[in-house]
């Protein structure tokens, strides 16, 4: 069956006014009507607009005349009418309709009970319409209607209960007209597409959940948040693949220097262990050596143009050392980045015969 706009099902039920209601929920669409179940008995889900009816001697209707004001002052106007009229506080709504408005109201605790029995099944009604305007009026007739169990009468400008008290005292002689069950469920699926008067309004106007995003959108988000957690790991992978190889081509230096000196040197670990115990035989502590030598190494390699001539470790724990550069700035940058990392620095500036600029200078730890 198709559903596009013109033949998308609609769910049509009354609106529960006491705890012994169960209402009969109704599937509708162009081709008929079909049962689905009771109310305390519906399980399914559906994204079908909903009407539900009131019953109508649970709402009161009137007409009011305002040719004088604009519709929607019109509308206004008559709801305060309708207020003032009323026992007690009501909920209402109206609808201009030709030259006059029709106003309806029902008590704020029927409208919060019934809604409340629809939603505790999952059902959300987008409509909520009394019975007797859910059916065109008959300029020569007065309609009786039934629907589900529930009665009506609708006159040129009355919607009231089917009560014997009523006929008397409105009907009186006119012809009054049965409509036939085929007759109320046509005007009743009428009245799901084009309600005269809605009463889910105001303080009970369906409230709609916001959407941020479509399940598509979603889709595509969760796709993008995988690919960015993917290019995080892969970036910190390759990452640590550069220092390694960058700490691993250090290691291979430093080991080919060690073995300039020691052949029989086979690996870093071994260089470093005879570096330590031939500084200790001289009677040096390394016990700075290390911070030292790291923090000086660091400032020369991020100075361009500035290298090391000389580098001498004393007893006193004091690095000795002798930069050059084509100029004064880059050794200057090169002291600073020293002293920003927390070392004490002293520096005598001279010049070498080729016109580089020498400094011989000392760090040591705070």
């Amino acid at each position: 069956m198709s559903e596009e706009a013109g033949s998308a099902p609609v769910l049509i039920t009354i609106l529960p006014s006491s705890d012994f209601d169960d209402p009969v929920i109704w599937r509708a669409d162009d081709s008929g009507w079909q049962e689905l179940s009771t109310l305390s008995q519906y399980t399914e889900s559906h994204d079908w607009p909903v009407m539900a009816i009131v019953r109508q001697e649970d709402v009161r209707c009137i007409w009011t005349s305002l040719p004088d004001l604009q519709p929607r002052q019109a509308e206004s106007v008559a709801l305060l009418r309708l207020a003032e009229q009323s026992l007690g506080p009501v909920h209402g709504a109206s609808s201009h309709m030709g030259e006059a408005v029709v106003s309806a109201a029902i008590a704020p605790e029927k409208m919060e009970y019934g809604l409340g029995r629809l939603l505790a099944k999952g059902i959300s009604p987008d409509i909520v319409t009394p019975l007797g305007l859910a059916v065109p009026r008959a300029p020569d007739n007065v309609l009786r209607i039934e629907f589900a169990g529930v009665t009506a009468l609708r006159g040129v400008d009355f919607a009231i209960p089917d009560e014997p008290v009523f006929q008397t005292m409105l009907v009186g002689n006119a012809p009054l007209r049965e409509l036939s069950r085929e007759q109320v469920e046509a005007s009743l699926f009428a009245t799901s597409r084009n309600p005269l008067l809605n009463l889910r309004s105001g303080a009970f106007a369906k409230r709609t959940r916001t959407v941020f995003a479509t399940a598509q959108q979603r889709k595509w988000i969760n796709r993008l948040m995988v690919a960015l957690v993917g290019a995080t790991m892969l970036l910190g992978a390759v990452t640590w693949a550069k220092y390694r190889m960058a700490t691993t081509a250090e290691n291979e230096r430093a080991l080919a220097a060690a073995q300039r000196i020691d052949p029989s040197i086979k690996d870093i670990a071994q260089a470093e262990l005879l570096l330590v115990r031939a500084v200790q035989q001289k009677g040096i502590g390394t016990g700075d050596l290390g911070p030292l030598s790291a923090g000086l190494w660091k400032a020369v390699k991020a100075s361009p143009n500035v290298t090391l001539r000389e580098l001498r470790y004393g007893n006193d724990g004091i690095l000795l050392a002798v930069m050059a550069a084509p100029n004064a700035d880059a050794i200057n940058a090169a002291l600073i980045a020293i002293q920003q990392d927390g070392f004490r620095v002293t520096a005598t500036p001279r010049q070498d015969n080729s016109g580089a600029t020498l400094v011989d200078f000392s760090m040591r730890m705070q």
